[in-house]
């Protein structure tokens, strides 16, 4: 993909009813290490897309798209295999994406296990009572350009690849749109960031070490909602997640959405790590 075929994915966008938020395919086009094919019909136009995005030990198979006269001849396989073996040679050992139900197939034959659905919780109102002002010894503070070092450690630890590149491209489409948790010592030890969409607050990515403090988070969230404006957090394909308890007890209401798919395996056995209150809201992970 190159930038005369901007204009043309605006098109394939369009021809395939394309559900992705348009912001994603933005951030995620100027991070550095993200590469995008698309494949070329004979009269010009774009018969189909797809982007690889690295994170190091993790790497994102994303908006994936072929226009429906030209399905059914393997061309969502090859796209789709180009971008992992992009992936595959930036050192991703896991490649991981969201399907749709109508992809599914596609990616099991190639070599694709499934996960759980992700589910997008939705607040349509945000009601100031019952917020949390305190949880486990830990208060919440704004996110500063300074924090970001400490952040971005804890996030690689926790998420186990570097997704820094990805928190800094939605921090700079949305400034001040973040908050940190700290313990008593003043380590930060979960975060979240807020994103508007629309008429839309979104949430994520939400690291906590425990419901507590991710309800302190989600509190300092809701009080930075514009007023009226419902607020939404996609939960990863996690059934057993506290998360769901959690945005329930604040008043949301969850839908299950994409189907998270992965290929490859990580080495090692995998160590307790915070846990993921909500992904990003670009499809990205």
């Amino acid at each position: 993909m190159d930038e005369v075929d901007l204009g043309r994915v605006r098109d394939l966008r369009s021809a395939v009813r394309w559900a992705a938020d348009p912001w994603a395919f933005d951030l995620l086009r100027g991070m550095r290490d993200a590469r995008w094919a698309v494949a070329e019909a004979t009269d010009g136009s774009l018969a189909g897309m797809v982007g690889a995005v690295p994170l190091g030990r993790i790497g994102i198979l994303c908006h994936l798209a072929v226009r429906g006269d030209h399905r059914k001849m393997g061309l969502g396989a090859r796209l789709s295999s180009w971008a992992v073996l992009y992936l595959r040679s930036r050192g991703a050992r896991v490649v991981r994406l969201y399907s749709t139900r109508q992809a599914e197939g596609l990616y099991r034959s190639l070599g694709f296990r499934p996960n759980a659905p992700r589910t997008v919780y939705r607040l349509e109102e945000v009601s100031r009572s019952g917020l949390r002002e305190t949880a486990d010894g830990h208060r919440v503070e704004t996110l500063s350009f300074g924090d970001l070092p400490e952040l971005y450690g804890l996030d690689h630890w926790s998420y186990g690849a570097d997704r820094s590149a990805l928190i800094f491209a939605t921090l700079r489409l949305h400034p001040c749109g973040g908050l940190v948790a700290r313990d008593s010592s003043g380590r930060i030890k979960g975060y979240l960031v807020c994103t508007s969409s629309g008429h839309t607050n979104r949430i994520g990515p939400f690291v906590a070490p425990s419901p507590g403090v991710a309800g302190l988070l989600l509190s300092g969230a809701a009080l930075r909602a514009s007023e009226g404006s419902p607020v939404e957090v996609t939960v990863p394909g996690a059934p057993e997640s506290p998360a769901h308890d959690l945005l329930r007890e604040f008043g949301f209401e969850g839908r299950k959405d994409r189907l998270q798919m992965e290929l490859g395996a990580e080495s090692g056995a995998r160590e307790a790590r915070l846990e993921h209150y909500g992904t990003t809201p670009y499809l990205a992970t």
